[in-house]
């Protein structure tokens, strides 16, 4: 079964490690097949915007993703996580939340989590989110 998804002209997402950008005028269905891992463009993060603690675990965690080899991202997502929780310990349910949907096999979750930290908005939401529940 195919994955359709609806892109808006220009819009960019990526298949696996590949970029793939829309270059029409009008909103076009693309219809993937395959077990290749997708994000879109508002989810992914470049290297060069991986500055920060937050941002740098949120990017190892989507390497995971894109490329499938969660062992060999490991390093920089542990040295990532331990950076993130010296500079912000209130993050410590968050990681451990993170790091249970890794080992679980869910890193599309796990990437999505880790918006939180980069979206005070987001944040908020969650946050009232697990108050209320």
């Amino acid at each position: 079964m195919a994955l359709k998804l609806t892109v808006k002209p220009g819009e960019t997402f990526f298949i696996g490690t590949a970029e793939v950008s829309v270059q029409c005028d009008a909103i076009v269905n693309v219809l993937v097949g395959g077990h290749a891992p997708i994000l879109r463009s508002d989810d992914h993060i470049a290297e060069a915007e991986a500055k920060t603690p937050a941002l740098r675990l949120r990017y190892a965690v989507q390497q995971m993703y894109l490329t499938g080899d969660i062992p060999g991202h490991h390093i920089n997502y542990f040295e990532a996580a331990q950076a993130l929780l010296a500079e912000a310990p209130q993050h410590a349910g968050l990681v451990a939340e993170v790091n249970g949907l890794l080992i679980s096999g869910s890193t599309y979750k796990a990437i999505k989590l880790l918006k939180v930290l980069s979206n005070p908005e987001l944040t908020e939401t969650r946050a009232k989110l697990k108050l209320v529940g």
